[in-house]
């Protein structure tokens, strides 16, 4: 990918929220191959690896078999494999656990994440959405030799994609044709996309934190209650139909000139040491800096409003609809 490395699209840090492409290397890959790796990745995964195809994806993730997530992904078959889609910062710590789960498996671990340029665009303008190499509806993923296309969840009347080029020369290609009619802005506008779709990222900082359903994966359909059994599995199913779910995710906007950041705490107002009402999933300015928070909390205080940043007790926190 030296010819990607030295094009270095990453010469923007522009902040957009519509009609945007950017260099997405920021995000991680997993490759997960050999025989086995079906079964290996249904007996690891929240999701049913048996519903996705090399032309359909899915979300799903990975946790522990206490039920706390280590990772979130969107997961792509392809002709020699799978690529788990995910946060650069954790490929290492989920490959080394996943590591310890092969055993006699026929499978094989790499990160992939320098062999792909990764471009993220998100759009709404026709000459884009017609594109031969863009997937054609949201959860699609069109592929051929040099790229996998995949289409994402849409936001504010907007196409969102993710491509994945092993040509670097084509990326270069598409790259250059995209940004004839989209703006080019740096990575945390997608971040911004994905928080404001309401897509958890899972950080080292946040790491073990979570049960998939506090991050509203159940709502994402990215957890099947029928498969058979996976890390944490008992706990997930326990808090589906036995449980009272007592914290999710909310979307917020607040207005301060401090970003806040993965793991950071929430406390009731009033209190000037973490009381576990809640913590921070991730955060991000965008063009007006305004910034948009997801956060993980007890229900009953984030619906009260009764909620503050433990780091920044006079900032208010503005919840919003999320987009499903």
């Amino acid at each position: 990918m030296k010819q990607w490395q030295d094009f270095n699209p990453r010469q923007s840090r522009e902040l957009a929220s519509t009609n945007f492409l950017c260099d997405a290397g920021d995000i991680g890959l997993i490759l997960v191959n050999g025989e086995d790796a079906r079964d290996f990745l249904q007996n690891q995964l929240s999701n049913d690896i048996a519903l996705i195809d090399e032309s359909r994806f899915q979300l799903s993730s990975y946790s522990t078999p206490k039920g706390r997530m280590l990772g979130v992904f969107r997961v792509v078959q392809i002709s020699n494999g799978y690529i788990l889609i995910t946060t650069r910062a954790t490929v290492l710590p989920l490959m080394e656990r996943l590591y310890h789960f092969i055993v006699r498996s026929k499978v094989t671990l790499a990160d992939a994440s320098d062999y792909f340029a990764r471009i993220a665009v998100q759009t709404n303008q026709a000459q884009i959405l017609e594109h031969p190499l863009l997937a054609k509806s949201p959860g699609a993923s069109l592929q051929n030799d040099s790229v996998i296309s995949l289409q994402l969840e849409p936001l504010d009347q907007q196409h969102r994609y993710l491509l994945l080029c092993l040509s670097g020369d084509e990326a270069i290609a598409l790259w250059n044709e995209f940004s004839q009619h989209l703006q080019v802005a740096g990575f945390n506008s997608w971040r911004l996309s994905e928080i404001k779709s309401g897509i958890p990222s899972i950080y080292p900082e946040t790491s073990e934190e979570f049960v998939l359903q506090m991050a509203n994966l159940n709502l994402l359909q990215a957890v099947s209650f029928n498969k058979g059994c996976y890390p944490g599995q008992e706990i997930v199913a326990r808090m589906q139909y036995l449980g009272t779910l007592k914290r999710r995710m909310f979307l917020a906007q607040l207005e301060t000139g401090q970003l806040p950041s993965p793991g950071d705490d929430l406390v009731t107002a009033g209190k000037s040491a973490a009381d576990g009402s809640g913590k921070v999933v991730d955060a991000v300015f965008d063009q007006n800096g305004l910034c948009h928070c997801l956060y993980i909390a007890q229900i009953a205080k984030a619906e009260a409003g009764s909620l503050r940043l433990l780091a920044q007790p006079d900032t208010s926190i503005r919840n919003i609809d999320l987009p499903y």
